[in-house]
């Protein structure tokens, strides 16, 4: 009772203690089967209030009462989930010496207090809503008329692909969300985390469910939304520009390209008369023949003008300056631009504040038609080849050509916001990354003391010498695996060459063992697995209502692995209602997608999986765990959203789907990135941590990645059994063997059938597979 109470912090009663415990504390003290870990209420009464008084532990009570609900209460005006106010109770609860009551009872303490909190902040906003606010806000539940220009639907709707239209279209419905007003300064007494949890609620209901909401609730609701679609639609409108102006890079760069082929004949036809020249100053003539032999060569290929042209078009194109073609493809854009960079706040986050007084000379000097503006700005920021086209010379006089100017400026600021060096007030994605960093006289004291805690130098000449030294260390350790040459090796260029890892030879007997693990190994269906998988870890614990709520659910847990099933087997909603033997139907499975399950819940449950994953034994047998390879797969999304792009290698429109796998086989994480980022980055991401809707694509690949560790885990675990069983036996295997085998196994899987969860049909203890015998963990 004293050790379980250390632990969990309130008292089981002794007939929950597991039978191992008790035989354990039999063991210590030497005491017999016959001697019962049953007590009496009175001795047990007795018990608890020794070790109370030992501990120095209060019951809890009244006052008690009093201390978690205030903790919750200043908690839930910060944060959002029932769990997380659950564990500030707790941890108040523990801090004042406290006896833990039951989770019932703590958890109708944060639901009744979390209520009140809640009601206080939507009556708030509401008291700060002006009448036409408040009448915007109703319009949105109120039956679709065509006259209303807000409706719900546009809000949640997402953005479509960059092209010309849809950027008009994005500005629109920017501009309809921005007639509401300043939905932030509404929503001044809320958290971050409440207006982006009370906007994912009010995006998960539709228009009926919306209406049943209390009016209070419902207007604060959407009033989140509102101010969410605003953020985002700048991030949209942000990340539209960027593409855009990536685009029309591309494009002139193709145009050279053309250009290029287009003027090979100008070129082989000018070093032919080059060569010809050469030829005839070679031979032995006087200055004045050679003069008059050259200019006959001039005159018969057109004359020197002609000629001097003809080099001066191919001079031009002769380069990868890409940038004087830029204006051909820009104009038809550059209404679209302006109106796009008008509508944003956009700030610079350094000292440097000449690319955003050029943006500003820029933006009004919109109208102006004429060829030159005066040079009266600071473009410190130009390189040298932008330099040659926008400044140039009139009258002794500098001026700046205006179409190049334009370009320039929007070319710069594409390239700042991808950066971080300009932000855009408002925005999400985009926003000024100095708002979440701790100001430095906050930051000061602590630097000595985080120093230590990283065991790195607190002063500047020690911490660069420090980093010197490590990197100095780092780059032998790579100079010595390239010096090898067996993996990588660095070419005459100074490009590295990654080489193809020569496959392992397998050894005698491993083809036998394979064939004996298949044979131990027992047939289950993916949603057998599935069921496994929740059996052993809990895996739906992690989902429920987006409010975090309770699921309210008809046997939540099956409902959850049938929705799991049906996204992550791409069978959607339809299909697997026909297969479910009437269990569930398709709008249930859909709702449950909607309102339950998110890409974070799916990452928690597939977290689980690793981590029991981890545990075992015999992935040991495959690598250590500490490396990983990442790459990526393409999926065909639909070709008109934000996220969609043709990927050269691959051909078609779609997302990258990009894996971090263990050398332990199993899968670490995916990403969802569209096919013209810079795949590296995610590398180095990694190594630190259907609707056309590519949120719900992120989801889809979830869901699969969810099935996958699940697999693999059963295999794993079946694996280990069979190897246990096969040494009972006396079968002779060694790690050498058994470093050959793979989890991603599928010959004992069924594919087909009727899809029904059966919770009677129980699963050994995964625990039991852990450990491997002894003899082959020493080999």
């Amino acid at each position: 009772m004293l050790k379980s109470f250390q632990r969990l912090g309130y008292f089981i009663a002794p007939e929950l203690v597991p039978i191992p415990v008790v035989s354990y504390i039999r063991k210590c003290l030497k005491l017999s089967a016959a001697v019962s870990h049953i007590i009496s209420m009175r001795s047990r009464r007795y018990y608890e209030t020794a070790i109370r008084a030992y501990l120095g532990v209060s019951p809890y009570d009244k006052k008690a009462q009093k201390l978690a609900a205030i903790a919750v209460g200043q908690a839930a005006l910060i944060m959002e989930h029932p769990a997380d106010l659950i564990n500030v109770a707790i941890e108040e609860l523990v801090k004042e010496r406290y006896e833990l009551p039951a989770f019932s009872t703590l958890d109708r303490l944060v639901s009744h207090i979390r209520s009140i909190i809640n009601t206080r902040l939507y009556r708030t906003i509401n008291a700060k809503l002006s009448s036409a606010e408040k009448a915007t806000l109703e319009q949105l539940v109120s039956s679709e008329k065509e006259e209303i220009l807000l409706t719900l639907n546009l809000i949640k709707s997402p953005p479509k692909s960059s092209t010309l239209s849809h950027m008009r279209e994005l500005q629109t419905k920017f501009e309809r969300l921005m007639a509401f007003g300043d939905a932030k300064r509404i929503l001044s007494a809320l958290t971050p985390v409440k207006i982006k949890s009370w906007a994912a609620i009010a995006k998960a209901l539709d228009i009926s469910e919306l209406r049943d909401i209390k009016i209070f609730k419902r207007q604060a609701l959407l009033l989140c939304l509102l101010y969410q679609a605003q953020v985002k639609t700048r991030d949209h409108l942000v990340e539209m520009f960027l593409k855009r102006i990536q685009t029309i890079h591309n494009k002139a760069k193709e145009k050279l390209v053309e250009l290029r082929e287009k003027h090979l004949a100008q070129t082989e036809s000018l070093l032919e008369i080059l060569t010809k020249i050469l030829e005839v100053s070679t031979e032995d003539l006087d200055s004045a023949t050679l003069g008059q032999q050259v200019q006959l060569l001039l005159d018969y290929h057109g004359g020197a003008p002609h000629l001097l042209q003809q080099c001066s078009e191919i001079a031009a194109y002769n380069s990868k300056n890409h940038l004087p073609l830029l204006w051909q493809f820009y104009s038809r854009h550059r209404k679209v631009l302006f109106d796009l960079v008008r509508s944003l706040e956009i700030c610079s986050t350094s000292s440097d504040q000449s690319l955003i007084e050029a943006l500003a000379y820029v933006l009004e000097n919109e109208s102006k038609r004429k060829k030159w503006l005066p040079a009266t700005i600071d473009l410190s920021f130009l390189s040298e080849a932008w330099r040659k086209l926008v400044i140039d010379e009139q009258e002794n006089e500098e001026v700046l050509v205006r179409q190049q100017l334009e370009i320039c400026v929007f070319s710069y600021l594409a390239s700042e916001l991808k950066t971080g060096d300009a932000c855009v007030i408002g925005s999400d994605n985009y926003a000024d990354f100095r708002e979440q960093l701790l100001p430095w006289h906050e930051c000061e004291p602590l630097v000595e003391q985080y120093c230590q805690d990283l065991g790195i130098p607190s002063t500047p000449d020690e911490l660069i010498a420090h980093l010197k030294a490590k990197l100095t260390s780092v780059a032998t350790s790579v100079d010595q695996i390239c010096k090898k040459g067996d993996q990588i090796t660095i070419g005459k260029d100074g490009v590295p060459v990654l080489k193809r890892i020569p496959a392992s030879v397998k050894p005698p007997g491993a083809e036998a063992l394979l064939a004996a693990i298949l044979q131990k190994m027992p047939e289950r269906s993916l949603l057998d697995i599935l069921q496994n998988a929740e059996h052993w870890l809990g895996l739906t614990r992690h989902f429920g209502h987006i409010s975090g709520g309770e699921p309210k659910l008809a046997s939540p847990q099956e409902r959850y692995l049938l929705t799991v099933f049906a996204y992550g087997c791409n069978l959607g909603p339809n299909q697997m209602a026909r297969h479910a033997k009437g269990r569930v139907t398709n709008h249930a499975l859909s709702y449950t997608n909607r309102r339950h399950i998110t890409a974070d819940k799916l990452e928690a449950a597939i977290r689980d999986l690793i981590n029991a994953y981890n545990r075992l034994d015999l992935p040991k047998c495959w690598g250590t765990g500490k490396r990983a390879a990442a790459d990526g797969s393409k999926f065909e999304v639909y070709e008109n959203n934000l996220l969609s792009e043709y990927h050269i290698r691959y051909g078609g429109y779609g997302g990258i789907a990009y894996h971090h796998v263990s050398d332990t086989y199993i899968a670490l994480f995916t990403h969802f990135i569209n096919c013209g980022v810079w795949e590296a980055v995610y590398i180095l991401d990694g190594l630190l941590k259907n609707r056309n809707d590519p949120e719900e694509q992120e989801k889809r690949l979830k869901y699969l990645d969810l099935i996958a560790s699940a697999v693999i885990l059963q295999n794993t675990i079946d694996m280990s059994l069979a190897v246990q069983h096969l040494c009972a036996q006396g079968y002779k295997l060694s790690q050498t063997q058994l470093a050959t085998l793979s989890p991603y196994l599928t010959r004992h899987i069924k594919r087909y059938g009727d899809y029904v969860v059966d919770w009677r049909n129980l699963p050994q203890p995964w625990e039991s597979a852990i450990e491997l015998p002894i003899d082959i963990i020493e080999t």
